[in-house]
């Protein structure tokens, strides 16, 4: 090797790349060399790539520097796979998938490329060809489980059809069951996490479910079970409780939204509030807010379990509140420790868990029907006659806005169902059918997606039904929430969906006096808007069939009359489901309650 490329290596580990660079490029120019100069120059631009990724941020930076390693060397693996990666971070998935497979061409066995391609697949509910990429890396890795776990968990993001939730439970039991009997452990669950996410959708209690998956998880890596030091001498609080709120969506979140009030207001004579964000917070007004009102507020590391779990293990909680468990796979991984005596969940992603450590989880008696401890792996608190589990601030009612400048004619019937589309599931198609058929002036309108997959899969399945009803849909962009709100105001009558209700929605909606017409089921997590009509005592909008909830919905939007009556209702009785301080009196005598039974039970534990 030459001089120059002698001392361009020595650059490269002293991580100086753009002088490195140079180096080799003289180099090429006395044509010494070339092809070992080639690839440390290639290497030069990859790291240089790199550091623009994962430090400055200048994603433009990283992929011209990516571009250049793959002039000088088409092989580089690594730069096609920063690619693809880039490119998944600008919801550009095709094109991400395009690089992955190049990588693959030249390393059929290299495990990232894998791994990235597999998740990019499953996010585009292309889950055949993520199964089989699963597959391919549960082959290269033959003593790890992560990959048979996450095939194990794939599911649909929007349900196809009336049959698939009890499909895709068939297939993941079956999938548990190859795993278990596979033997494999998993040494970093962080390394490949998933969640039972779109379960909650369905319809159907996951009690049982959720469970397997739980012990297959902590028969594969026992480590997640791992316990605060803490803990096993722990005997009650001494002084004020000391409660950790944690997260990774304390900020302009419905999270956010719903735990601002929690922080804010909870007496600080009694507690003592901890906010645990796992990962940064993005810089907006509800983070700020809810970091001011904090007594303390710990970032944990996001992507390294064992640094995360000794962190909030070190601040020796009483109570650990987990605002919502199911929705970021990092969190429920964290959920499986015993990082505090007394560890509760509640209506964030308001589904049980199955996970044994988590102890409570708080609804309300307004939400749930008689025997519903038996559809919850953690002991049920039900808080008495709230309609919502929140003190949640009443949203401020923006000026009434044209109709046309969302695209919806004067004339039409505005149905409004501003949910994520992976909450409409087909039983809603029949409703949304009916409404269609008997109101010639009938505009469904919906919110577009980031990911367009889930509007075709959507538009297709209803189509499939009736293209009179495809034709009637109306997709409406994502808003900043000042415009969304203003979109709300334009609605004839808002659409609360079957089995998986509004919460945040539905609080909006009643802010701005919008009707909405609700179905209320089993579950509670399809009973939040009727425990808000319950608190409020207005009840005209609650159906008790699909037929009924066509025809409040056709009631509301085609009568001006029975319309203004119901807005009149609401707006004179909402204001029981804002900043109520009651919810939080109720959760501080909850978590008195909870810290005394547990102290019972400690104090006990080994005599």
């Amino acid at each position: 090797m030459n001089k120059y490329l002698a001392e361009a290596s020595q650059l490269i580990l002293a991580r100086r790349y753009m002088d490195a660079a140079e180096l080799c490029r003289k180099a090429l120019r006395k044509s010494k060399d070339v092809v070992v100069a080639r690839k440390l120059l290639a290497d030069c631009h990859y790291n240089q790539g790199v550091i623009h990724l994962f430090y400055s941020g200048l994603l433009h930076n990283a992929e011209e520097q990516f571009r250049l390693a793959l002039q000088h060397n088409p092989r580089h693996v690594d730069a096609l796979n920063n690619l693809g990666g880039l490119r998944v971070q600008q919801k550009r998935f095709e094109e991400a998938i395009e690089f992955y497979q190049q990588a693959l061409s030249v390393e059929p066995g290299r495990i990232n490329a894998l791994k990235d391609l597999a998740q990019t697949y499953q996010r585009l509910d292309r889950l055949d060809e993520a199964s089989t990429t699963l597959l391919r890396l549960a082959e290269l890795m033959p003593d790890d489980g992560s990959a048979l776990l996450r095939d194990a968990l794939l599911i649909r993001s929007i349900i196809p059809d009336l049959g698939y939730p009890a499909q895709v439970r068939e297939r993941i039991r079956d999938r548990l069951a190859a795993f278990e009997a596979s033997g494999r452990s998993i040494a970093d669950p962080a390394w490949f996490p998933g969640t039972y996410f779109y379960l909650s959708y369905h319809g159907l209690c996951n009690k049982e479910l959720h469970q397997a998956i739980a012990r297959a998880h902590l028969r594969a890596a026992p480590s997640l079970a791992w316990e605060a030091p803490h803990v096993d001498k722990w005997r009650g609080s001494s002084g004020r409780t000391r409660i950790g709120i944690a997260s990774t969506n304390l900020c302009n979140h419905s999270i956010g939204h719903t735990s601002r009030g929690l922080v804010e207001i909870l007496d600080r004579e009694r507690f003592e509030v901890v906010v645990v964000r796992v990962g940064p917070a993005p810089a907006d007004d509800i983070a700020a807010a809810i970091d001011r009102a904090a007594d303390q507020v710990v970032v944990v590391p996001h992507g390294d379990l064992h640094k995360a779990r000794e962190a909030i293990a070190a601040l020796s909680l009483d109570i650990l509140f987990w605002q919502d468990i199911g929705m970021d796979p990092i969190t429920y991984l964290l959920a499986y420790a015993r990082l505090a005596p007394v560890q509760v969940t509640s209506f964030g992603h308001p589904d049980t868990t199955g996970i044994p450590n988590m102890d409570y989880f708080i609804s309300s008696s307004l939400y749930e029907v008689d025997g519903a401890r038996g559809d919850y792996s953690e002991k049920l608190v039900t808080l008495p006659d709230l309609g919502t589990l929140a003190y949640y601030y009443r949203p401020a009612v923006p000026a009434e806005t044209d109709r046309r400048d969302f695209g919806l004619k004067d004339d039409e019937h505005v149905y409004l169902c501003p949910q994520a589309l992976f909450k409409l599931h087909p039983e809603m198609d029949d409703v949304l059918l009916e409404i269609v058929e008997r109101d010639n002036k009938a505009r469904i309108v919906l919110i577009e997606p980031a990911l367009s997959h889930m509007r075709d899969a959507v538009e297709s399945r209803m189509t499939r039904l009736s293209p009179r009803l495809g034709g009637r849909l109306h997709f409406i962009k994502s808003l900043p929430h000042a415009r969304y709100l203003s979109l709300l105001r334009c609605a004839d009558v808002m659409l609360d969906t079957l089995h998986f209700n509004g919460q945040n929605t539905s609080l909006e909606g009643f802010a701005v006096g919008v009707p909405i017409v609700t179905l209320p089921g089993r579950l509670q997590r399809s009973r939040h808007t009727y425990g808000m009509y319950r608190a409020m005592n207005f009840m005209e909008l609650v159906a008790d069939s699909k037929s009924d909830y066509a025809a409040k919905a056709l009631a509301v939007a085609t009568d001006p009359a029975f319309r203004a009556h119901c807005q009149a209702r609401i707006t004179e009785s909402a204001g029981v489901l804002y900043e109520n301080t009651v919810f939080v009196r109720h959760c501080e005598e909850a978590f008195v309650n909870m810290v005394e039974q547990t102290t019972w039970t400690s104090g006990n534990s080994n005599l």
